[in-house]
Formats: C-alpha cells, sequence, structure tokens
C-alpha cells in the first residue's frame, strides 16, 4: 500500500513539472509574440507593415536616394550652408528647428564624430509633406522620423517613430561605419606629449610672444585660476583664446591690422573661421580656458612639438586637455577646437557638462 501511495505521488510530481513548463513556454510565446506586434504598425491605407526598425524605404524616402538636409542645403549660422562631412543624421519631426550641439549634448556628439545632426519641423518647413511622400503625421500615426545619411548624402537609414534621444544609439548599433565611437578614447601619447605628463604651456606662463602682430592681446599670460586647460594647434586662419580678451581697437587701425570686430565686450574677426570661434563664453562658464593656433603661429606649432607644414596644411592637427595644475589628462590627434565639448564631456572629474544642457 505504501509502495503504491510513492508511486501515485512521484508520478503527481512529474506531472505537475510538465504541466508547470508547459505554461512556462506557453507564457513566454505569448509575450514574444506580442512583444514583436509591438515593434511594427499596419497602415490600413496601404495594408503594409511598417517596422520600427532600419528600412529601405518610406514614401519617397528610400535608400541610396538624396537626404533631406544634406550636404549644400540650407542651415543657419555659423554655417548657413550644411558642409560635406562623413555623414548626416536628419529628424523630422512637429516641434523645433536646430542642428548639431544647438540640439544638445548629444548633436554636440555627432559633429565631433565628423556628422551632421539637423532637427526639421514641419511648422517651420510645409514642404516637408511632399518631400517625405505622404501626411506627416496624421495619416500615417507616425509622429517622428530619423533619416541616415552617408557622405555624399545617400539615404542609408530610415527609422519611423524614433527620435533625438534615440539618434546615438541608432549610429552606435547600425552605421557603426560612418561614426567611430572609438575616438573618445583618445590616445596616450602622441610625440613627446603624454598623459600624466605637463603640458608645454600651464598656467601662469607667458604667452606674449606667441601672438602674431594682428592678435595684440590684453591677456599676456595663462591664467592661474581655472578649472581646466584645452590647446588647439590645427588650421585655422585666426588665433583665439580664453574668453573675449583681444584688445579693443579704433576702426581705423582694425581696417590696417586685417580687421577685427568688437561687440559684447570683446572683439574677433567678422568671419569666424568655424562654429569654435563662439566657446568663449560657454569654456568661460563652465570654468575653463583655451587658446587655439592660428596660421602665423609657427611658435605654439613647434612647442608642441607637431610639424608646422603638416598643421598649415591640414594633414595634422591635435587637442590637448590638461588639469588645473596644466597636467596632461588627454591627448585628441586629427582633431580641433570645434571638438571640445565632445572631449569635455568625458572628464566629468574637471567639468559638469550638464551645465550647459539643462
Amino acid at each position: 500500500m505504501r509502495f503504491l501511495f510513492n508511486k501515485f505521488w512521484k508520478i503527481f510530481f512529474i506531472i505537475s513539472i510538465i504541466l508547470l513548463l508547459f505554461v512556462v513556454i506557453v507564457t513566454f510565446t505569448f509575450l514574444y509574440f506580442q512583444n514583436k506586434k509591438s515593434e511594427t504598425r499596419i497602415n490600413t491605407n496601404t495594408n503594409k507593415t511598417i517596422s520600427y526598425f532600419n528600412i529601405k524605404s518610406f514614401g519617397n524616402l528610400i535608400w541610396g536616394s538624396e537626404i533631406i538636409s544634406g550636404p549644400g542645403d540650407y542651415t543657419f549660422a555659423p554655417y548657413l550652408e550644411i558642409p560635406q562631412v562623413k555623414f548626416y543624421v536628419t529628424i523630422i519631426q512637429n516641434e523645433q528647428w536646430c542642428s548639431n550641439e544647438d540640439c544638445g549634448f548629444d548633436g554636440a556628439i555627432i559633429q565631433t564624430l565628423g556628422g551632421w545632426l539637423q532637427m526639421e519641423s514641419l511648422q517651420g518647413y510645409p514642404d516637408l509633406t511632399d518631400e517625405i511622400g505622404f501626411d506627416f503625421p496624421d495619416d500615417q500615426g507616425i509622429k517622428s522620423i530619423i533619416i541616415v545619411g552617408d557622405k555624399d548624402g545617400k539615404i542609408v537609414g530610415i527609422y519611423l517613430n524614433k527620435d533625438y534621444k534615440d539618434v546615438l544609439s541608432i549610429l552606435k548599433k547600425n552605421h557603426f561605419d560612418l561614426a567611430n565611437f572609438d575616438f573618445l578614447n583618445g590616445v596616450n601619447e602622441f610625440g613627446r606629449l603624454k598623459i600624466g605628463g605637463y603640458a608645454p604651456l600651464k598656467p601662469g606662463d607667458e604667452i606674449k610672444n606667441l601672438f602674431s602682430d594682428k592678435a595684440r592681446t590684453i591677456e599676456n599670460k595663462i591664467p592661474n585660476d581655472k578649472k581646466f586647460y584645452l590647446y588647439g594647434i590645427e588650421k585655422r586662419k585666426n588665433m583665439v583664446l580664453g574668453i573675449d580678451k583681444l584688445e579693443k581697437i579704433s576702426e581705423e587701425e582694425r581696417k590696417n591690422r586685417g580687421g577685427y570686430v568688437c561687440f559684447l565686450g570683446g572683439c574677433r574677426y567678422p568671419e569666424p573661421d568655424d562654429s569654435h570661434d563662439f566657446l568663449f563664453a560657454d569654456i568661460d562658464e563652465l570654468g575653463g580656458w583655451f587658446l587655439a593656433s592660428d596660421n602665423d603661429n609657427i611658435k605654439m606649432i613647434e612647442l608642441f612639438g607637431l610639424n608646422p607644414e603638416d598643421v598649415l596644411s591640414g594633414k595634422s592637427s591635435i587637442i590637448v586637455l590638461t588639469d588645473a595644475k596644466g597636467v596632461i589628462v588627454a591627448l585628441h590627434p586629427n582633431k580641433t577646437m570645434s571638438d571640445a565639448i565632445t572631449i569635455l564631456s568625458q572628464h566629468p572629474n574637471l567639468v559638469d557638462m550638464k551645465k550647459m544642457y539643462q
């Protein structure tokens, strides 16, 4: 009798385990297909499935066709025309218009990666509905679209209902051939420059001898009271430093020198080299200071151990970041001051980048 009783419980236990496994399998299968279903949406007008992942075509957007807001298209100051870059990202939505770092910190990263980010608003660009090829967003339930283009501005990615917060993830996962995130690491050594060693220029050093005649300044020494220091050796027309410290001059003298323009308490050349000529206020607000060479500044180029011919031809450049004492904490070859914000973001112990994008 006892034998039969034990046998019964063994059979009951085995059946219970089988039933439990069956319930688990059915549950996971149901959840899996529910999740897959949530990743797609049926277009009732065309009876086609719209994927929320990279799709080859949507309306007039087709892989291989020209991206909206690509090379040569209109943009805002300081460029006015979208330049030739490594890749393009256009976000179409119904709220704001912006480009690169003006969109936020992720936009600054994209610019540093060698790309161009532009957000287009239907409110400010009513012809977008015709260019896209459908009545966005009313008929389709689509709230936003991310379009990725290669260096020639040809579409290589279309992502529906994805927006600004998804851009970096999309680039890392699907377009690593266009956007190289490895540069964020920098290098440990570059010529005689080494992480942990002192930079050729340190807080308190005289810098008057580095300036050309066209760049007289009231700041003759590197200040001692900054959280960090950035030095840029690069090809550019005009030298820039710190915050606006260029000496104010008369209109006649300005014309003789080749032309500074003074406004808001500071002076600079009227036609800036690049967007990083507007870093003055940002770097100062973050508690830092920077100095970038120009094409007349051979002394500074040689001081940092670079070949002047390579720098002036655009073949070589470097950004050097130091701490408050002048100790090198980051070396980024082939980068310029336009990459400063992204480089600083990798060093939260020196600077709180959240202050810029709150």
